[in-house]
């Protein structure tokens, strides 16, 4: 009886041996290993490969689902209020020229003190919808800025809408760049960012990603409040991107009391996303999701595929992005909310765009 016993003994502990060796013991690929105090995380942390190995087709693009925005269900009430701010407000200018250096642009910097606390609307929020329908325009600054981003996630193909702030980097929501499932797997993968796409086409050609940045609390728990992404792009035969196509200015620590332009490719129904569509609209309240700083929220009905799209304050002008396009409630259609912008986005974030 001892015999067998041992034998059997023996037996389970070749059987383990093997195992461990095979690495089946192991931590899972999947699990997190961000810290809990770290501010974001970069996909070379998790040692991800991004880039698109060969360009898209025109038909894999046109097949591209709109990534799902963010359908809370309705909670808390709205507020309105301009708290978020955690220091000076700044604006940073972008180029329309495409210059090699960004320099000069970054040295130019306006301070404003924050305003008093706007009225904000009831919803509807009022805003206008239209679309930018010629390729005429989508190849003017900034419009050919701003462009589609194409990913995998899970092993579906999507699309999100993103901008240039940056001769290295387009910023984007933090979903389409992470699930937030706090896993190394939700990385989006075979990443391309389209500026200027229009009706299948890519007159600037595809860019691809080399590594992706959102915030660790996006990351771990889709918090909405930083909903934040970037990519730093690879070149184009030596060429960055912001030299090719321009990049917008940015802005930070502003008061929320702006009229918004709100850009972006919705590809859900009733939009198709072969065009960009822009919508104006004034600050309306205050999302109730998501952590601090509160997100903002304006009037405007596009749809999935829109999402991380520029909001962009002095259109005309300085052509600041300050938001990007992330979520809505499950009841009301006719509204967006942004995550808002302040110190940290600007240095972790627009800052990293503009850094080799």
């Amino acid at each position: 009886m001892q015999t067998r016993f041992l034998k059997v003994a023996v037996s389970v502990f070749l059987i383990a041996l093997v195992m461990m060796t095979l690495g089946l013991f192991a931590k899972p690929a999947e699990a997190s290993s961000v810290q809990d105090d770290a501010t974001s995380i970069d996909s070379d942390d998790d040692g991800v490969v991004l880039a698109a190995s060969r360009p898209w087709t025109a038909a894999e693009m046109k097949a591209a689902k709109p990534y799902p925005m963010a359908q809370e269900a309705n909670g808390a009430d709205y507020t309105v209020s301009n708290v978020g701010a955690d220091g000076p407000a700044g604006s940073v200018r972008g180029s329309r020229s495409g210059a090699q250096s960004n320099k000069a642009d970054a040295e130019s910097l306006a301070v404003e003190e924050i305003g008093a606390i706007p009225l904000g609307y009831t919803y509807p929020a009022p805003f206008t919808r239209f679309p930018v329908d010629s390729i005429a325009s989508s190849a003017n600054y900034p419009f050919r800025a701003i462009g589609k981003l194409f990913f995998t996630q899970n092993n579906v193909n999507y699309v999100c809408s993103a901008s240039v702030t940056g001769l290295y980097g387009i910023m984007t929501a933090g979903h389409c760049v992470h699930a937030g499932n706090n896993k190394k797997t939700g990385w989006s993968t075979n990443v391309v960012f389209v500026p200027a796409y229009i009706d299948g086409q890519a007159p600037y050609g595809q860019w691809t990603c080399k590594t992706l940045r959102t915030f660790t609390v996006w990351y771990k728990s889709s918090d909405l409040a930083r909903d934040w992404g970037v990519c730093k792009t690879n070149t184009n035969d030596g060429v960055n991107i912001g030299s090719m196509v321009g990049y917008l200015g940015y802005t930070w620590n502003y008061a929320r009391n702006q009229d918004w332009w709100l850009l972006g490719y919705p590809a859900a129904a009733p939009f198709n996303g072969a065009r960009m569509q822009a919508c104006t609209a004034g600050y309306a309240y205050n999302s109730p999701f998501g952590t601090t700083p509160d997100p903002m929220g304006v009037g405007c009905d596009q749809t999935g595929g829109t999402s991380g799209g520029p909001w962009i304050r002095s259109f005309g002008t300085g052509y600041y992005v300050g938001g990007v396009n992330s979520h809505r409630t499950s009841t009301k259609p006719k509204e967006l909310f942004s995550p808002y912008a302040d110190t940290t986005v600007k240095t972790s974030y627009f800052d990293y765009t503009r850094a080799p």
